[in-house]
């Protein structure tokens, strides 16, 4: 249906009930399908579309019965008093569960369910009885032979909210138990039929979790989220088969067996034991940095049931930081839950620490720093709670010297350094402040605990709360300093367009200088810090720009300095534009005209050559600016409407003739800054390239000619997975080759993608040795490259994200 078709919506709204039934049982099955499928745009009573949906639900066609099914589903919203109307297409769907045709079943699950759940509400006495007949016939089609029936099975399973626990037990057992002797018979089945039934209860879980289909397999993790609470016997069983799933091909399935366990520990019903723990742990070295997120996320909930279980989750997630160092923060995080939940277990550890240490050896502990760290947080987390009786020794703090920066890095979203350092300074005071040696670290005790060594204890008491409370309040001064900072760098556009250049970059600085408190401060508002830093630096070219074109000496822009800035200019722009997600249509337009103004800026410089490539980026600038306006239902501004009304006055001219046709100087007068609106939703998208172990006298080996691969260690931040990613690699200063980056096939999420890539580079020199400068660049979808395209390399300009690293290589030498 064309909706926007006023014609055609008056011809539908004329179709009363008698044309529509009269249509339905016509000859055509394809009109008779398609009204089912489309019931719902007519204005027909409720019981009329019952009463034909479920007549066909008889139809010879198995696509019209679908489109029946389909349209009883979509009936379930509304109130039907009639309870045995309810009862009467519950009873249909479930002979339809038999249908020969896979589409026909599938859909009948979905009404089973839907009429299902309504028919119980509708009788609560029978409740109970309905929904475990309603579980026993869903399970029944858990072992279809279609995937998209099971997997609908086990969606509809994951909605119901009671069963009978000897059924549960049966569904996660494969050998079929004795639990229906005695019972009474469910509603529309015989004691005899029961017990039929009973056979395709059995094991319809553990069938549902070794599916060779992942999406059966992710459905029927998640089928088990509400029914765990319902039995403690469940719970341990199907903790069982979950447990398998950690070690599951697809990621999409690891991801949601530990969202259901995440689920189960929130409702304690997670129940972990030593053998449980191998295959737990296991996912803490996940390859997909998601799924070691989620495991770390479910340990600060998790209740372990004694010293040995807590002690192999401490060693895994030590172990896991042999292998993924980035994760030191969220891990320290977790042992500080873990601490905070176990504090017996942390009393038996610390004092089993205490005596590793060597007092000939000047109290250092006989392992390396990051155990140093783990149990100084294990501490502090022993602290930071309401038991006073346990004894931490004060030596153990003695080694924080040094670890605070990382100590309060990884509790910032718990406690800030200041409250970290009271903590240790008051906890060894036995010690002496010489030897813990904080000074390292530039805290000084009268800067972070008041003018007095007795305010300490206070601060030390100071609750998790509170200090989440100060985070907040971080991140709203944090974020309130940026928007009070874009209303001061309004107010010096007067400053640029006097010429009074010394002023306004004063103001820029001053203004950048204060935005520099917060940018380690705040983790929430980074994107915002970042494109406000961003902005900062293209308006202190803005003005320098202006002020060169404002000179009556032409001489600097003979030297380069007109050309450099406006191209540091408007590769910030493109930055600006392309590395900020969350971008509203209002900071969206205020970018165009920044571009604008420098592509006019472009033109005013009197290369001819320039003119035509300016003056078409100038068109189409003004084009987006329009649609934007359009789609925002905006009048353009004063500028906007100057550099159109000159565009169009423009027709066909020649490139000497532009200077003249144009009148740049008046359109350049006519802008205004405007205030900017930030977005606090932004994200910053960034890069970091590390390439290990290469330096002058670790060069990579190469032979002259053939290929030879980078290995570079890559995180990503905050890159959409629609964005395109190419490494440029250039070699005496000439852009040699651009790789393309699929980052999107080695795991990981939009926010962080971590993972080890070796870029190839083709074109190997002749020579001995050579260095290579490699970044990393992001497309940006507004601008094209055709040169580039061309040679096999991005469709568009790149931005890039990272800084460019060298790379040394060396030929291998015979003999």
């Amino acid at each position: 249906m064309a909706e926007p078709d006023l014609e055609l919506i008056s011809t539908i709204n004329e179709i009363d009930d008698q044309s529509f039934l009269s249509l339905c049982f016509g000859p055509s099955v394809s009109t008779r399908t398609w009204l089912l499928n489309n019931a719902e745009k007519f204005q027909l009573r409720p019981s009329l579309l019952f009463t034909v949906f479920l007549g066909f639900t008889k139809d010879p066609y198995p696509y019209v019965r679908k489109a029946a099914l389909d349209g009883l589903s979509s009936l379930g919203n509304n109130v039907f008093e009639d309870g045995s109307m309810i009862e009467g297409c519950y009873c249909r769907a479930i002979e339809l569960l038999n249908d020969m045709e896979d589409c026909v079943r599938s859909a009948a699950i979905r009404v089973v369910i839907t009429w299902g759940l309504m028919l119980a509400a509708h009788s609560p006495e029978r409740k109970q009885q309905l929904f475990d007949e309603i579980f026993v016939n869903l399970c029944s089609m858990t072992r279809d032979m279609n995937m998209k029936v099971r997997v609908n099975a086990f969606d509809a399973i994951r909605r119901l909210e009671i069963v009978s626990e000897d059924l549960l037990l049966q569904s996660v057992s494969k050998r079929v138990l004795s639990i229906f002797k005695g019972k009474k018979s469910l509603v529309q089945c015989s004691t005899d039929q029961l017990e039929l039934l009973a056979l395709n209860v059995a094991g319809a879980f553990v069938h549902g979790i070794e599916d060779e289909f992942y999406q059966v397999r992710r459905s029927a993790c998640d089928a088990l989220f509400n029914l765990i609470i319902l039995s403690t016997k469940f719970a341990g069983e199907a903790l069982s088969l979950l447990m398998d799933m950690l070690n599951d091909d697809s990621v999409s399935v690891r991801l949601q067996a530990l969202e259901t366990l995440h689920h189960m520990a929130m409702s304690n019903c997670l129940k972990l034991q030593e053998a449980h723990m191998h295959m737990f742990l296991n996912a803490l070295k996940d390859n997909d940095g998601h799924v070691r997120s989620a495991l770390r996320k479910l340990l600060k909930l998790v209740k372990l049931p004694d010293l040995v279980t807590f002690q192999l989750s401490f060693n895994g997630l030590l172990e896991s930081l042999e292998s993924y160092p980035q994760d030191e923060s969220d891990v320290l995080s977790v042992l500080f839950h873990m601490g905070q939940n176990h504090l017996n277990m942390v009393d038996c550890i610390i004092k089993d620490v205490s005596e590793q240490i060597d007092p000939k050896s000047e109290g250092k502990l006989e392992f390396d720093s990051v155990k140093v760290i783990a149990y100084i947080v294990l501490a502090i987390s022993a602290l930071a709670s309401d038991n006073h009786t346990l004894r931490i020794p004060p030596r153990i703090f003695s080694y924080a010297a040094t670890l605070l920066g990382r100590i309060s890095h990884a509790l910032g979203d718990i406690m800030d350094q200041s409250t970290i350092f009271a903590y240790l300074l008051h906890n060894s005071k036995h010690i002496g402040l010489s030897d813990l040696g904080f000074n390292s670290e530039g805290v000084s005790c009268s800067a972070t605990c008041g003018s007095s060594v007795n305010d300490i204890p206070a601060i030390a008491s100071l609750k998790i709360p509170a200090m989440i409370h100060e985070q907040q309040q971080k991140d709203d001064d944090a974020i309130e300093s940026v928007k009070t900072i874009l209303l001061k760098v309004q107010d010096i556009w007067p400053l640029i367009q006097s010429g009074v250049l010394h002023e306004a970059l004063r103001t820029l600085r001053f203004c950048k200088e204060a935005l520099g408190v917060f940018t380690y401060g705040t983790n929430k508002y980074n994107g915002a810090l970042a494109f406000t830093l961003q902005y900062l630096k293209i308006l202190k070219l803005v003005a320098k720009v202006w002020s060169l074109m404002s000179s009556k000496r032409s001489y600097p822009r003979r030297t380069g300095e007109w050309g450099f800035l406006l191209g540091k200019l408007e590769r910030g722009l493109k930055e600006l534009r392309s590395r900020f997600t969350g971008l509203t249509k209002e900071e969206e337009q205020h970018i165009l005209e920044l571009m604008l103004v420098t592509c006019i800026l472009r033109l005013s410089n009197g290369e001819v050559c320039c003119h035509l490539t300016a003056l078409r980026k100038l068109s189409t600038i003004a084009s987006n600016i329009q649609h934007l306006l359009k789609e925002e239902c905006k009048e353009p501004s004063t500028f906007v409407c100057e550099v159109q009304r000159s565009l169009s006055n423009l027709g066909t001219i020649t490139p000497k003739s532009l200077c003249s046709s144009l009148d740049l100087r008046e359109m350049l007068k006519s802008f205004t800054l405007g205030h900017l609106e930030i977005s606090e939703e932004l994200k910053h998208i960034k890069a970091e390239l590390v390439i290990s172990d290469n330096n002058y006298e670790k060069p990579l080996y190469f032979v002259p000619g053939l290929p030879v691969g980078i290995p570079c260690q890559i995180i990503l931040h905050n890159v959409p997975s629609e964005r395109k990613l190419w490494f440029r690699i250039t070699m005496d200063n000439v852009t040699s080759q651009f790789v393309f980056l699929d980052f999107l096939s080695l795991g990981g999420c939009d926010e962080v993608r971590e993972f080890m890539y070796t870029v190839p580079f083709y074109r190997t020199p002749k020579a001995s040795s050579f260095i290579a400068r490699i970044c990393i660049g992001l497309e940006c979808w507004f601008e094209n490259a055709e040169v580039n395209e061309r040679r096999g390399g991005p469709k568009c300009d790149l931005a890039y994200i990272c800084k460019e690293k060298e790379v040394y290589l060396s030929m291998i030498h015979k003999g």
